[in-house]
């Protein structure tokens, strides 16, 4: 009989509470497991990727003042180039292209000319943009526009190789020209803030893209010499403006 008792006591006091806590562990657990999946569910991801590109590089050296020198000694031969710092190394950069063939076949020309040169490729930056998934216009309208940019990028890159090999005409010109101002025209509205910002930063190059077009266009005119140089300081600030600003993101 005490033994009954005693099982009964233990019973209410320890088992029945640890039964009722775990039981009430457990509905929590699933009520919240059930609003997290809820609120995912009404959520898409869009992977926004940035702008691979192909370095022809003409030497990597460990100073800014070799770096300098190498460059001068290039400008002797007509040759245009950029230096790029990366960590403690500084690449002569001859030209940088959207594809693998551009800047094979850029490189081929340098070669023609005496000057041994690498392919470096660059891959871009990507992040993952959370939205609602009710955005399903907004998205596309983003994901145009994103892609009219990279098309307008491909352009000067391979206008920039065009120059070299014969020249670019008028329309060349203008046709780059109405398809930047289709992007300035056109500004729409972002409810997702990623959107909104990387929206603003794409019309903030266009922008600058868009000043610079007249130079660009006098020199062609005049065949000075200088359009190939105008073109890829063009597409380099471009493309790495647009290129630093997503990576910034992802860090």
């Amino acid at each position: 009989m005490k033994n009954e008792t005693m099982l009964e006591v233990l019973l209410v006091i320890i088992i029945i509470p640890l039964v009722s806590l775990l039981a009430g562990y457990f509905i929590t657990q699933n009520a919240v497991d059930r609003s997290l999946a809820n609120e995912e569910s009404s959520f898409k991801y869009l992977t926004i990727k940035g702008v691979d590109g192909f370095e022809v590089i003409e030497s990597i050296q460990r100073g800014d003042e070799e770096a300098k020198h190498r460059q001068n000694m290039l400008a002797l031969k007509q040759v245009f180039s950029l230096i790029e710092k990366e960590e403690d190394k500084y690449r002569v950069v001859l030209g940088i292209f959207l594809t693998k063939e551009e800047a094979m076949e850029y490189a081929g020309l340098m070669s023609s000319k005496g000057i041994s040169t690498e392919i470096y490729a660059k891959k871009a930056p990507y992040l993952k943009v959370r939205y609602d998934k009710n955005l399903t216009s907004e998205i596309e309208y983003f994901t145009n526009k994103l892609g009219k940019f990279q098309q307008i990028l491909q352009k000067v890159s391979l206008l920039s190789l065009k120059s070299v090999e014969g020249g670019i005409n008028f329309n060349d010109i203008q046709e780059l020209d109405k398809e930047i101002k289709s992007i300035k025209e056109d500004k729409g509205e972002f409810k997702e803030k990623d959107l909104k910002d990387i929206s603003e930063k794409v019309d903030s190059i266009v922008e600058e893209m868009s000043s610079s077009l007249q130079i660009i266009e006098i020199s062609s005119s005049l065949n000075d010499g200088n359009t190939f140089s105008f073109l890829q300081k063009l597409l380099w600030e471009a493309w790495r403006d647009y290129n630093n600003y997503l990576e910034n993101i992802v860090k």
